[in-house]
């Protein structure tokens, strides 16, 4: 049977209005209930929800560069979510981009943001589905099994800033980094006084790019963690006073540019969840090699056949030894 593209077009539509009118203004308990679809009938039935409240929720984030940039499907951008119901907690783990492991089911080292992009080559981000390497190894290092995945890139991040107005963010002191330019203005350096601060997409992306510090992806990595915590504050604040029309336009943003296997009753189910989690129960780990952190890691330089001198971490313990790491996160997240 044929459909035609407008067909398509009208049931997605028709999908996400459905969709958000239950995450939104549907029923009264949203822990208790979620909806799946039954492609037998036809249509959404109610089941008991498959996660308690005890059970965490994790979620793997990862951001990449995107199509049309160097390294375009890096995984530069690191983060576990950790949601536990039952305590209203969120923890944000975040792990550096180069640290140095073994590929899953292989002999060779390469930097962890590279798993995503081994498993990829040659594909269009569209079809970019694969990525249980990284997958695999995040849960050898953290500990904790992923329930679900989240690959955004630069562009749909952007957008979806724009979309919510912009953030607000606080900074204790200037930022200044030679290296990028002013979005709004290619003839000046990227720059930002300190105090409170309105970003744009545009401005948000250079602020998570800038590493122009002694820290150097350490600082961009707290800097990534500050925009989360905006960005988590402004969703909440919106969500009580949005309409219909103003979460679809949310929800169109991010298309074509994020992979996911979050589908729409696994949504449904978590965001009443972490809309009520306050932003004092949100704690920011860094698994690091820089104080007052926990120094979980260890820098090193590394050669082979191809590169010289790379640059990379390896944990304290030992390459491919996770056992304090594993026992960090357990206990920050568990205590």
């Amino acid at each position: 049977m044929l459909v035609n593209k407008k067909t398509i077009t009208l049931g997605l539509i028709i999908g996400g209005i459905v969709f958000l009118f239950f995450l939104f203004n549907g029923l009264n308990d949203p822990k208790k209930y979620s909806f799946s679809y039954d492609n037998n009938s036809n249509a959404f039935s109610k089941e008991e929800s498959p996660k308690s409240e005890d059970s965490p929720i994790n979620i793997l984030l990862l951001g990449i560069a995107g199509e049309g940039s160097r390294g375009a499907f890096l995984t530069d951008t690191i983060f576990v979510a950790s949601i536990i119901p039952s305590k209203k907690q969120i923890s944000m783990i975040s792990l550096p981009r180069d640290l140095w492991v073994k590929v899953p089911n292989g002999s060779t080292g390469v930097k962890i943001n590279s798993l995503y992009e081994l498993e990829n080559q040659g594909k269009r981000f569209a079809k970019a589905d694969s990525y249980e390497l990284i997958e695999e190894k995040i849960e050898d290092i953290t500990g904790l099994p992923m329930d679900y995945i989240v690959i955004l890139d630069l562009k749909g991040f952007e957008k979806l800033i724009d979309a919510l107005g912009g953030i607000d963010i606080w900074l204790e002191k200037d930022i200044i980094d030679p290296s990028l330019v002013n979005p709004h203005n290619p003839s000046e350096i990227f720059h930002l006084s300190a105090g409170w601060r309105h970003l744009d997409g545009a401005l948000v992306i250079k602020f998570i790019r800038t590493r122009y510090a002694p820290g150097g992806d350490f600082y961009r990595i707290e800097h990534q963690q500050q925009i989360i915590a905006a960005l988590k504050d402004k969703l909440t604040k919106l969500a009580d006073i949005w309409n219909l029309i103003s979460w679809l336009k949310i929800w169109q943003s991010l298309s074509g540019h994020v992979i996911t296997n979050l589908d729409f009753n696994t949504i449904w189910h978590i965001f009443p969840v972490v809309k009520d989690i306050s932003s004092s129960q949100v704690q920011y780990l860094s698994i690091t090699n820089r104080p007052p952190d926990e120094l979980l890691i260890t820098s090193t330089m590394y050669d082979n056949w191809a590169d010289k001198n790379i640059y990379i971490l390896i944990p304290a313990k030992g390459f491919e030894n996770y056992e304090e790491i594993n026992n960090y996160i357990n206990e920050k997240i568990y205590e």
